[in-house]
């Protein structure tokens, strides 16, 4: 027996040493083994919500389309789409929303009215790997797809203001008078004029350039290729008209009447300030044998007056 007893000694203490471990294992410092499990179990928790699928719903995505060279869009269809995404939660987070753009191409459609459905394989965007485009709102856009031209028309300059009192514009010329611009076809078609922008006029005496004069297309869809002229304005005193009586007739054929009375234009401080003496009415025989009423004076101021009328118009040769 004693024998026996002593061969199980051995295995007596290890299972005891084993027991002991155990408790120290699962009973010692238990606070801080609970503490290291929590921690453990939060960390497992984040890791594998990182990884679970997820969506989030984007609003106001801006949506562009890749058109032929020569082919523009003819209506004003939405820019904006609202896009589900889906994929893991840290690649969704990680998406810099601000970013994004929708493209949809739209080469290979035909010229005319069509709808265009979009569906998530239509649209094309950059995206994190995993994540994908699950719904697309609106599914459905009207679109018009026409050819791009290009065309001449006129430009037309707009002012703004007034002249000082006395003063008026005489003359105005845009260089180019013509420009090109391009569009859809039909909104170029439409096109009759273009206008520049305003040209302030208060104050001004005289002639003057105002340079890169911008071109101003109300339609956004036409494009000016020249976006800019430049405007000429001539300024100068207002004209007036004025009648002149017994006006001196001269001419060498003895032409009846001696005097006349005749309707000028010219600058109102030169106009007003004209006396019958100033002037004389020389009569000149054309090539076709016709009379010709000519106006004389003194240069500086006969070159700044136009003859309008005279009375009377005929003049007959004295017997």
């Amino acid at each position: 027996m004693n024998g026996r007893g002593s061969s199980f000694q051995p295995v007596t203490g290890f299972l005891y040493a084993i027991g002991r471990w155990m408790r120290a294992l699962l009973f010692d410092d238990w606070a801080l083994k609970a503490l290291a499990l929590g921690i453990s179990l939060a960390l497992w928790f984040a890791v594998a919500s990182q990884r679970t699928p997820a969506a989030i719903r984007l609003r106001g995505v801006p949506l562009v389309f890749l058109l032929p060279n020569d082919v523009e869009i003819g209506n004003t269809p939405r820019d904006e789409v609202e896009l589900t995404l889906r994929g893991a939660k840290s690649a969704l987070d990680s998406l810099n929303v601000r970013n994004l753009v929708a493209t949809v191409d739209l080469r290979n459609y035909e010229l005319g009215e069509r709808v265009l459905i979009l569906t998530p394989d239509r649209i094309s965007m950059e995206l994190p790997e995993g994540v994908r485009i699950e719904d697309v709102e609106p599914d459905r856009i009207p679109i018009r797809l026409e050819r791009r031209i290009v065309r001449e028309v006129m430009v037309e300059p707009r002012f703004e203001g007034r002249l000082p009192d006395g003063f008026e514009i005489r003359r105005v010329q845009v260089m180019p008078e013509l420009i090109k611009v391009r569009g859809p076809e039909s909104h170029v078609n439409a096109l009759q004029k273009v206008a520049t922008e305003s040209i302030l006029l208060d104050g001004r005496r005289n002639s003057f350039t105002a340079q890169q004069v911008a071109v101003n297309i109300p339609d956004a869809k036409v494009v000016a290729l020249e976006p800019s002229v430049a405007v000429q304005v001539e300024i100068a005193e207002q004209r007036v008209e004025r009648q002149i009586s017994n006006i001196t007739v001269i001419n060498d054929e003895r032409h009846a009447p001696d005097h006349a009375s005749i309707v000028v234009r010219g600058p109102r401080s030169v106009v007003e300030s004209l006396r019958a003496e100033d002037l004389t009415l020389k009569l000149e025989r054309s090539d076709d044998g016709s009379i010709r009423p000519h106006l004389d004076g003194p240069p500086g101021i006969v070159g700044q007056l136009e003859l309008v009328s005279i009375t009377p118009k005929l003049f007959t040769k004295k017997s």
